[in-house]
């Protein structure tokens, strides 16, 4: 049986990775080593966010000048400035941890904002396209599909990650699934899943 490994933080651990990421982005360092392959994901939702933000912001812009009275205004003030820190966490959080394959012959899939799921190249039979989708956001599995685990912050996956044999998953919870699929989400997914094939081949 492969060896698939949820690596989950707790409350501190996450908390630790908000504050280090954030700092990266600010400070625009390098988010993974360039030895890596990189897949993107989560540009779409990105751009959801940014849109709803936005709007948000204007519409509590025009409250702010025209309903509320000048005592409510700093408070106001407040709440706009953590709606916007949320908005840059979240960017922090997606961008800076995309998928990857490591030159130690491990792909780590990034499920949800704070959690992924380590394996070995070895345990992966084959990459290809597939687009499912369902409910929930992190990892959980596809209605009527047994063995098959969607590994996204939200929204639909592009592509399927086939196991040479089922494995055991473990999640945060203490809970655990048997999987044979792990479908993911790319920006990109026709070169991810060049990307990803090439590198289940030549380990």
């Amino acid at each position: 049986m492969a060896d698939a490994v949820l690596v989950a933080g707790g409350r501190e651990r996450a908390l630790r990775r908000l504050v280090g990421d954030l700092a990266g982005w600010w400070g625009r360092r390098p988010a993974v080593r360039t030895a890596d392959v990189t897949v993107a994901h989560s540009s779409a939702l990105r751009t959801t966010v940014f849109l709803v933000v936005g709007g948000e912001l204007f519409t509590e812009g025009l409250m702010d000048v025209s309903m509320l009275p000048p005592a409510w205004q700093p408070y106001h003030f407040v709440w706009m400035a953590l709606v916007v820190d949320a908005c840059v966490a979240f960017t922090a959080l997606t961008k800076r941890n995309p998928h990857r394959v490591t030159p130690s012959g491990e792909l780590i899939v990034r499920a949800g904002l704070f959690d992924e799921i380590t394996l070995p190249l070895t345990a992966v039979a084959s990459v290809g396209r597939e687009w499912v989708t369902a409910p929930g956001r992190g990892i959980r599995p596809v209605p009527g599909r047994d063995g098959s685990v969607v590994c996204t912050v939200a929204g639909t996956a592009d592509l399927v990650v086939e196991l040479a044999e089922p494995a055991e998953l473990r999640r945060a919870d203490g809970s655990s699934l048997t999987v044979r699929r792990l479908h993911l989400s790319a920006d990109r997914p026709a070169d991810a899943h060049r990307a990803l094939a090439a590198a289940v081949r030549d380990a």
